[in-house]
């Protein structure tokens, strides 16, 4: 189900949830510009991820960059690894810089990097963000 709730300034958004309570909400944040930045909060499952994918399809027709926060993104499941590439191709294929933002969830980057798709996606962090003083880590994940 798709329902419409209203974004911060007024700017529309759209939230899929699914039966069992899980979900995913989709916020829009145009920018003057052109830009537009998408987002995500929720899990991206079998049941959310065409989800994702149509929104993320329906502003490359309006927006000639798109940022995907994918930073309060709790799950990520295969089906939405196989969205996140598809939405590559579609921004491609329409000459729009599609780039992603995962901020400190561990969720969305450490399966982008186990499963190699990091490589394949624009990513603008990809290494976490540490607090000042913390030690490396004792095995590093490679990128």
């Amino acid at each position: 189900m798709t329902e419409r709730t209203d974004g911060p300034g007024g700017v529309p958004g759209l939230s899929a949830r699914t039966a069992d309570g899980g979900g995913l909400a989709v916020e829009a944040v145009p920018h003057p510009a052109g830009p537009v930045a998408l987002h995500v909060r929720g899990e991206i499952d079998a049941a959310t991820a065409g989800f994702l994918a149509d929104q993320v399809d329906a502003w490359c027709a309006a927006a000639p960059r798109i940022v995907l926060d994918l930073s309060a993104v709790r799950f990520l499941g295969s089906a939405g690894v196989a969205a996140l590439l598809a939405c590559r191709r579609s921004a491609v294929d329409a000459g729009v810089e599609l780039e992603l933002f995962c901020g400190v969830s561990r969720a969305v980057r450490r399966v982008l990097q186990v499963t190699g798709t990091l490589e394949h996606l624009a990513v603008i962090d990809p290494h976490p963000p540490g607090a000042p003083g913390d030690p490396p880590p004792v095995y590093p994940v490679p990128d």
